[in-house]
């Protein structure tokens, strides 16, 4: 799968997202385009796949035995992030700049996001870390907020700050926001 991916994004960034076909993405990972319909569906598909939100989600249920709830969140997220940026940051940039310029790879990266806030917040019910499903599901769209905004920020800086480091700077506002500014009188 990191084949065909790594064939797709070299293709759209030379010839443009909407010019290339899943053909031409086969071809150019040199398998059958029914294997790259079979795992991946899309070409958005291809764009958004990782395989990390599944150890991302167990790594969250087990700190939540010992850590408060967004302390938790935080501590898995940056975990995550920290390795992947050392291991991934290139593809993960090449990956975000094209989702940043396309509607329809947004649109698809929302549902995603969907999904994860979903996942996230019954991770945090299971785990009865939280009161109720309102209180879950709050916080886990504020995690998926910072994130999302996050990961623009870092793409807005050409991934030259460690996508962790702002990703800290995000959770620190969200356990402490910023006091509003007073406005001369």
């Amino acid at each position: 799968m990191r084949r065909v991916q790594a064939a797709a994004l070299d293709l759209f960034e030379a010839r443009g997202y909407d010019a290339v076909t899943i053909e031409d993405i086969a071809r150019a990972a040199e398998v059958s385009a029914p294997t790259v319909y079979r795992n991946f569906g899309s070409k958005e598909r291809i764009v958004l796949w990782d395989e990390y939100d599944p150890s991302l989600l167990d790594d969250v249920a087990a700190r939540l035995a010992t850590a408060p709830p967004l302390a938790a969140v935080r501590d898995a997220l940056e975990a995550a992030l920290d390795r992947i940026y050392a291991d991934d940051r290139d593809r993960i940039l090449r990956r975000t700049r094209l989702l940043m310029r396309h509607p329809a790879l947004r649109a698809a990266s929302a549902g995603d996001q969907t999904g994860f806030r979903d996942a996230l917040a019954a991770v945090l019910r299971g785990r009865r870390a939280v009161p109720d499903e309102l209180d879950a599901a709050v916080l886990a769209a504020a995690v998926v907020g910072a994130l999302a905004v996050a990961v623009e920020h870092w793409e807005r800086q050409d991934g030259k700050v460690a996508l962790g480091t702002i990703l800290r700077r995000a959770f620190a506002r969200l356990e402490a926001p910023a006091a509003p500014r007073r406005r001369g009188r």
